[in-house]
C-alpha cells in the first residue's frame, strides 16, 4: 500500500453494475478498507471515483453509490 501526501492509495481493480444496466470495470481506491466489500458498506462517500479501464485518455468515473447494483473484485 502507498501512501501519497495525506492519502492511502491502494488500488483494487472492480466491475460495477448499474442499476440502468451498464457495467463498467476499472481501478478503485480502497484506501485504508482491507477489503473491497468493506469500502462500499462504509465509506462516507456517496460517490466512489473509478479509474476506467477502456479508453485513451484513461476515463475517470464517478459514479453514484445509491445506482450500484452489484460490484465484483476483478483481480
Amino acid at each position: 500500500m502507498e501512501q501519497e501526501g495525506e492519502w492511502e492509495v491502494h488500488f483494487r481493480r472492480v466491475t460495477v453494475k448499474m442499476s440502468d444496466g451498464s457495467a463498467f470495470t476499472g481501478r478503485v481506491n480502497i484506501r485504508t478498507f482491507q477489503r473491497l466489500s468493506d469500502f462500499f458498506r462504509t465509506a462516507d462517500d456517496r460517490f466512489i471515483v473509478l479509474l476506467a479501464d477502456e479508453g485513451q485518455p484513461q476515463r475517470v468515473l464517478m459514479l453514484n453509490k445509491n445506482y450500484i447494483v452489484w460490484a465484483e473484485a476483478a483481480d
